[in-house]
């Protein structure tokens, strides 16, 4: 097969993205090796770059094209799919338009002018200038189409509705990438890139005739850049089967509902370019919700879905008749996608503008599941969103997951396959309306019942200490728990100033810290050699790193200034200390001094607040001080009004 160029490519062509296809994926990686690629081709070689597959549009199809008749019609442009190369081409073309704007008005390149390039790949228009089309693009009612035209050609458009998704930002930074590349060269330089560019790339190029070859080579396909996800391998092989179902009046029709399913969840996967949500996580999210959940299936969820349940062989002949794969049956699964992405979509954006969801509780919850983790909460809640289920009942079934992932995982350390089986199984059920969500939160509570020891606390403590020394430093619940306590000491005040971020208090920054020993590690000052000089070296740690002696700090500080003595932790005279800092260190600061019996008391505190923020028992008052290592300290008055606070439900 002849290899064709890229002026070869768009001989007489529009090539048009199809809907259902993802949209723009390259990153800087794939754009450096392109353009290394172009930098180093020497101008008397040809570069084998890979595979394009174009699709012809049916009449019916282009018909519909109202802007783009004239130039199908009447000058005999042929129009077409592009089913593999979209990257390559999609990156080639934004580097033609960069090269446009690099280069002075009225310059040549190749003795070509810049209207006769554009007019070539990128926008023709008639010459009484009131039908323009272009030649590179995606499907009408796609975000990256109206982006593609507005922001990277430049041309206005009246219908834009300035939508930005992870697609388009991956289209704009290719444009700034190779606009800055291009800075860096000489005009000559330029214009040997662009023959580079247009004639000495080279590729394979198909057009298939046959509907049904599309889908059989596209599984086969692979490119340079990134691999075919399992939400594309799936959406291809539906359309391959739907072409099966050849004696079924609903076949086309099903090809339709698929590529509108694809399309809604390329749109929600990439609506926030901040946090882009993964194919496969979700595909294997919702396979777990929708197909009753064993644990022998593992997780090999695209196994399932290409090598056992949508087979060509379980559409033409099946072995039995409970494996047939029916139209009704591939139309419910595609349906369903289409219904869960954009609860999925609210799952990891609370507070991403979506009309339906409203409940600020609802938000606050999420938020507090994404930051201790869902763990197998995921299609549990999916199924509660997908199935509409009352937003107050899905608001405790979010009480319940939290509660139980924060007593097994952090306080007691359970294997993190706990409850797995029960709660994906229960997933089905409940989209299914086979259980009420009552019957699932009473399951998790059970399961608490059953699993969560406060001993199994204490002995992880315990090992910690053994291990590193450094107690509750290191417990993987404490940075969770410290913001838990932040949000409950700032709603007891009614403060609206946020002044603990879950960001900082995450920060990893070279010698800063964002959780202070109030009694610190290194206590060489005198102010704490005085009051601490009685303890053990041993005594000095289980101090050191219990919980009550643990702060939460509203900006990172330098570990240096942590042995400071307590009096300028409080305030260091230039504007920085406890009393201005989180509502936790604006607590600390209202205290004269801090001794060994402080830590004590603040936290037994803690630990009241533990048993009543997530209604567990820690045990009576020795257990809470065997718990906190400090059992040595046993002088002290219990009636301290200073100290022992009740902890409101």
């Amino acid at each position: 097969m002849k290899l064709q160029s890229l002026d070869d490519v768009f001989e007489r062509r529009i090539l048009r993205i199809p809907d259902y296809q993802r949209g723009y994926a390259w990153q800087e990686h794939q754009l450096d090796d392109f353009w290394e690629d172009l930098l180093q081709l020497d101008p008397s070689r040809i570069h084998y770059t890979g595979v394009i597959t174009l699709e012809p549009v049916t009449a019916p199809v282009w018909g519909r094209w109202t802007q783009d008749q004239w130039v199908i019609d009447g000058m005999g442009y042929r129009p077409f799919y592009v089913v593999d190369g979209q990257q390559r081409l999609t990156t080639s073309i934004i580097l033609i338009q960069a090269i446009l704007e690099s280069i002075p008005q009225g310059t040549q390149l190749n003795y070509q002018s810049t209207d006769l390039i554009r007019s070539k790949f990128v926008l023709l228009e008639a010459e009484d200038k009131m039908r323009k089309s272009f030649l590179f693009g995606y499907e009408i009612d796609n975000p990256s189409d109206e982006f593609l035209k507005t922001k990277i050609f430049n041309i206005h458009s009246h219908s834009n509705q300035f939508q930005e998704t992870l697609y388009t930002q991956n289209l704009k930074d290719a444009k700034v990438f190779f606009l800055m590349q291009l800075k860096k060269l000489s005009l000559e330089d330029i214009a040997s890139l662009y023959k580079k560019l247009t004639q000495k790339l080279k590729f394979n190029l198909y057009e298939i005739d046959e509907e049904i070859d599309v889908f059989v080579t596209f599984e086969t396909m692979n490119n340079r850049g990134r691999p075919l996800s399992s939400l594309e391998l799936l959406k291809n092989r539906l359309i391959y089967l739907s072409t099966l179902f050849k004696e079924h009046t609903g076949h086309q029709l099903l090809r339709t509902k698929i590529n509108d399913a694809w399309k809604t969840m390329y749109e929600y996967l990439g609506k926030n370019p901040e946090a882009p949500l993964s194919d496969n996580l979700f595909l294997r999210n919702h396979w777990t919700m929708y197909f009753k959940y064993s644990r022998k299936k593992g997780d090999d969820y695209i196994e399932f879905l290409l090598d056992e349940r949508f087979t060509a062989r379980n559409v033409t002949h099946p072995r039995v008749k409970e494996e047939r794969v029916t139209v009704k049956e591939i139309e419910d699964y595609v349906t369903n996608l289409q219904q869960s992405i954009r609860p999925w979509f609210y799952i990891h954006n609370p507070y991403f503008n979506l009309s339906e969801y409203t409940d600020d509780t609802n938000k606050t919850l999420l938020n507090r599941m994404e930051r201790l983790s869902f763990r197998a909460f995921k299609p549990l809640l999916l199924a509660a969103y997908t199935a509409k289920i009352d937003i107050e009942k899905i608001n405790n079934l979010l009480v319940a997951a939290e509660r139980y992932n924060f007593a097994l995982f952090n306080l007691n350390q359970r294997r993190s396959n706990t409850g797995d089986t029960e709660f994906f199984g229960l997933a089905r059920e409940l989209l299914l309306g086979e259980v009420n969500i009552e019957a699932v939160i009473t399951k998790i509570e059970s399961l608490v019942n059953k699993y969560y020891d406060p001993e199994d606390f204490y002995n992880l403590i315990k090992e910690k200490y053994k291990i590193g020394r450094d107690g509750f430093y290191y417990w993987d619940g404490l940075r969770y728990f410290l913001f838990e306590y932040e949000s409950w000491l700032k709603a007891r005040g009614k403060q609206s100033i946020e002044k603990l971020s879950w960001k900082v208090l995450n920060e990893h920054k070279k010698d800063h810290v964002t959780v202070e020993h109030i009694f610190p590690q290194t206590a060489v000052d005198s102010y704490w050699v005085e009051r601490y000089g009685n303890f053990t070296e041993e005594q000095i740690d289980l101090l050191t790193h219990s919980l009550g002696n643990l702060l939460p700090l509203s900006r990172a500080k330098n570990s240096s200034l942590q042995n400071d003595s307590f009096p300028l932790k409080k305030n260091n005279g230039s504007g920085v200390g406890y009393y201005n800092g989180s509502v936790a260190e604006n607590e600390i600061s209202q205290n004269d001094d801090w001794l060994a019996n402080d830590i004590l008391y603040r936290g037994i505190h803690l630990l009241e607040f533990i048993e009543t923020r997530w209604n567990l028992n820690l045990g009576d008052y020795q257990f809470k001080t065997k718990l906190l290592h400090l059992d040595f300290i046993n002088n002290l008055e219990l009636a301290d009004d200073r100290h022992l606070l009740i902890i409101e439900s």
